[in-house]
């Protein structure tokens, strides 16, 4: 059995075709052959926003800015998965970055909260710039996918928890040499734990509220947790 952690381990297994590979950290795994077993790098929306209502229960509407060709099957996911004080999605759609003024004033004064998705259009620096100042000037938390926002001003990451994750893979390769591939094993699995990281000092910036339980870590600048 092998063992592949991130996108370069996984190119170096890529040919083998004879021994199990479980695979994890690796967001360009795409048409694998039946012997590669992997966790996902993706969280479903109604997980995700059960974490933000736990985290930030004043957060009652949600902004999202979002590529059609990238994003479009997770907003259909999103809208039909409104969870606990979360009222309200507004999704707008992102064609350049010239509509992005239009869109953030759109926003402005209509949401608690704004989602920032993984889109490299939506995370390039011109766009960041703007989110931030939009953020800070209308009190607006930025809720990212990743904990490197947090050191630009986002407020919140949602993400999946490593550790765990690697539990999870080690779990994977014991039932897999228990068990052989094939059964019920899952060719792709979604991480079992997501993990919400809070920059406290851009909330209290912001002045939104939030709950101790619903956070698993705090950001430092220094990167301690």
């Amino acid at each position: 059995m092998v063992v592949a952690i991130g996108d370069q381990a996984l190119d170096f297994a890529r040919e083998l075709r004879e021994v199990p590979v479980v695979y994890l950290l690796a967001p360009s795994a795409r048409a694998l052959p039946k012997n590669f077993i992997g966790i996902e790098m993706r969280i479903q929306p109604s997980r995700q926003l059960a974490a933000i209502n736990k985290a930030l229960p004043k957060v009652h509407s949600i902004g999202v800015l979002y590529n059609p060709g990238q994003s479009g099957q997770w907003v259909q996911e999103a809208l039909l998965s409104p969870v606990g004080s979360v009222q309200t999605l507004l999704f707008k759609k992102f064609d350049s970055q010239t509509s992005l003024p239009g869109a953030l004033q759109e926003m402005a004064g209509a949401v608690d909260a704004y989602w920032l998705l993984p889109d490299p259009q939506l995370t390039a620096p011109q766009v960041l710039v703007s989110l931030l100042d939009f953020s800070m000037k209308h009190r607006i938390p930025i809720i990212s996918f990743s904990e490197k926002y947090l050191a630009q001003g986002a407020a919140v990451a949602v993400t999946f928890d490593t550790v765990d994750m690697g539990a999870q893979a080690a779990e994977l390769g014991a039932r897999i040499a228990r068990d052989g591939l094939g059964g019920d094993i899952p060719a792709l699995t979604p991480p079992r734990k997501v993990r919400v990281v809070a920059n406290s000092t851009v909330l209290e910036r912001l002045g939104v509220p939030s709950a101790p339980k619903g956070i698993d870590a705090i950001y430092t600048p220094e990167g301690g947790r």
